[in-house]
């Protein structure tokens, strides 16, 4: 596990950062990525008050993102949490990879929604269903790998902040 502290302006204006955001960054090995994302995942959020049905999305919402990483992009592969106060509040699958306006529009693009999952087209149809279990709540980044570095591609989703 990689920590990394965030530091934000101090709310006053002072321009002094305090502690009030930090990131949990965990790396996952390329062979069983999805599997470890989703324990991690569930590990994390078995502490907070969410409907185990949430908490199934949510390990679905990762298990994509993690597998379209593995499966498009370069590694190394990260997962973040990012907690205020001590709550986790947002989640993120970092890669290597190049793909942020891809990714974006591939999240966010117009489409009716189907009456079956199966009814989706093939190209997209994980970062659709991210879309649609997040709720919109989801985006990308370019932002660098805590492991090594690396400028690269943060896939994210808003967590749910009631149960």
């Amino acid at each position: 596990m990689l920590i990394e502290h965030v530091p934000v302006p101090d709310p006053g204006g002072h321009g002094k950062p305090h502690d009030r955001f930090r990131m949990t960054a965990w790396c996952l090995p390329p062979g069983s990525a999805a599997q470890r994302a989703r324990e991690m995942l569930r590990n994390q959020l078995a502490k907070l008050p969410l409907a185990s049905d949430v908490l199934d999305e949510l390990e679905i919402v990762v298990s994509e993102l993690v597998t379209n990483a593995t499966r498009y992009a370069p590694g190394p592969y990260e997962l973040r949490l990012l907690h205020d106060r001590n709550l986790p509040v947002r989640a993120e699958v970092v890669d290597a990879g190049a793909g942020t306006t891809l990714i974006e529009h591939l999240l966010h693009r117009p489409l009716p929604i189907p009456e079956r999952l199966d009814d989706l087209e093939l190209g997209g149809r994980g970062l659709r269903i991210v879309t649609e279990l997040t709720h919109g709540r989801c985006g990308t980044q370019w932002t660098r790998l805590c492991g090594t570095g690396q400028l690269g591609t943060g896939v994210w989703f808003d967590l749910p902040t009631r149960p």
